[in-house]
């Protein structure tokens, strides 16, 4: 890797970090630039159209290890849905939370239209996707009764980015409180 793509690296892997804990509307270059260590006009050899760019760059190469990371632990983990969603649970609490419900209300409306749509696909294709697939699959196998997909996908990945929240201020690991939430949503809270 050159000396040049490490430098874009570590600024994305740095606005990844802040665009995810505070979101867009939240973060400034200067932030970014200050978290880096560096002048703020810097930024602009890595991001010349500004922010918006630099967070389409930062979603854009999110999204894209999502998915592929998202597919990887899915056909590694045994074929039954739970073991699937809990392999997809893992590997959402290992990256930076995604915040669905900000990205969706504040900050993908606070970006041109066409790169909000840009975003939300990628992150449709994504996200949304794998999970729709493993319920319509399990519906195939006989394991679940049908289901819209794409409600029980994003019931998922709600409660998984609940469950990456709620570590900060919760004793109770997230994978624990993950798998507590998939059971749920799985099985219900009545007794049979």
């Amino acid at each position: 890797m050159s000396e040049s793509s490490m430098a874009r690296e570590r600024v994305l892997n740095v606005a990844e970090q802040l665009f995810s804990e505070r979101g867009y509307n939240s973060v400034t270059l200067r932030d970014i630039a200050d978290a880096l260590g560096m002048k703020q006009s810097s930024l602009y050899n890595h991001a010349p159209g500004g922010k918006e760019e630099l967070f389409t760059a930062v979603m854009e190469r999110s999204m894209q290890r999502h998915k592929a990371n998202i597919e990887r632990v899915i056909a590694a983990a045994e074929p039954h849905l739970r073991p699937q969603l809990r392999a997809v649970a893992r590997w959402l609490l290992s990256q930076p939370p995604v915040n669905l419900i900000r990205m969706t209300t504040s900050d993908l409306p606070s970006v041109a239209p066409d790169r909000a749509l840009h975003i939300g696909t990628l992150g449709g294709d994504a996200l949304f996707q794998p999970i729709m697939a493993l319920i319509e699959q399990a519906y195939r196998r006989g394991e679940t009764r049908m289901i819209e997909p794409g409600t029980f996908a994003a019931t998922f990945l709600s409660l998984i980015d609940g469950a990456h929240h709620s570590a900060q201020y919760s004793p109770v690991p997230a994978e624990v409180v993950a798998d507590d939430m998939i059971d749920l949503l799985l099985d219900g809270a009545l007794r049979r």
